[in-house]
């Protein structure tokens, strides 16, 4: 009785402290119209990456390379969303998505739960280094998504049985960065409002998040039926990523929403 005790204090403790994790980090950043702040905030949130012997730190740096990616997009999305005015609804939106991340989706383990979070490190991903990548140099995105891409591919691969996915995790890598590349000469937003706040939605992570879950969905299926893909296993995410693809780019690509 004392020992469930105790797991429940701890676990409730280990929920208080993420929720005040991502409401600190919102409320540094927005307080002082600086990024640095949240970002440093959840850097040393992640103390424990480096508290081991140095030879292991690349280890851990790359197993966590999926939650530094939503963790840091998120405050510095905070940021890009405007700060000048203080605290608006896109701010909360955030904070909340953040909280949810650190409380509900990032502690699972399970294989369909790795692909989640895979894809929520594209999506967010992707949509901060489309923004920055608007405003600096187009090889910063090109260099960030590669992360991105690399640090995804490997949490899903991760999970499977042993086998070199060293390779794979690379041409992700690369994949996700030529795709940058593309969408940075081809650089469409969608201005997405509720009620007075608006977010700037760049049309890269939404073709990065869908491409990434047709192809993981594609290795994934291979590497269980022996070096080939079943058509049953991805004919569905591919249908409705293309279907995706056509209407947004066709249909949703006009002039007016450009940079």
């Amino acid at each position: 009785m004392i020992r469930k005790g105790r797991n429940a204090l701890s676990s409730l403790t280990h929920i208080i402290l993420n929720i005040a994790l991502a409401l600190i980090s919102t409320a540094l950043t927005v307080i002082s119209g600086n990024w640095v702040f949240g970002v440093l905030l959840v850097l040393l949130s992640k103390w424990r990456v480096v508290a081991v012997r140095p030879r292991y730190w690349w280890l851990n740096i790359k197993s966590n390379l999926v939650d530094f990616t939503v963790g840091l997009s998120l405050v510095l999305l905070v940021y890009l969303s405007g700060t000048e005015n203080g605290l608006n609804l896109w701010h909360i939106i955030l904070t909340v998505i953040y909280a949810v991340w650190l409380v509900v989706i990032k502690p699972r383990s399970e294989t369909v739960m790795a692909e989640v979070q895979s894809l929520f490190a594209v999506f967010f991903g992707t949509f901060t280094a489309a923004i920055i990548a608007s405003n600096v140099d187009p090889i910063v995105g090109v260099v960030v998504c590669f992360i991105i891409g690399f640090g995804a591919s490997r949490h899903v691969l991760v999970q499977g049985e042993e086998h070199d996915y060293t390779l794979t995790t690379f041409i992700f890598g690369l994949m996700l960065a030529e795709l940058s590349w593309i969408f940075y000469h081809w650089a469409i937003v969608y201005n997405v409002r509720i009620f007075d706040s608006v977010m700037v939605v760049p049309q890269l992570p939404l073709a990065a998040t869908t491409m990434f879950f047709v192809l993981a969905r594609g290795y994934k299926s291979a590497v269980r039926h022996d070096g080939k893909i079943r058509v049953d296993d991805i004919a569905l995410p591919a249908l409705f990523s293309a279907l995706l693809m056509v209407v947004m780019i066709f249909l949703f690509s006009s002039a007016s929403f450009n940079i």
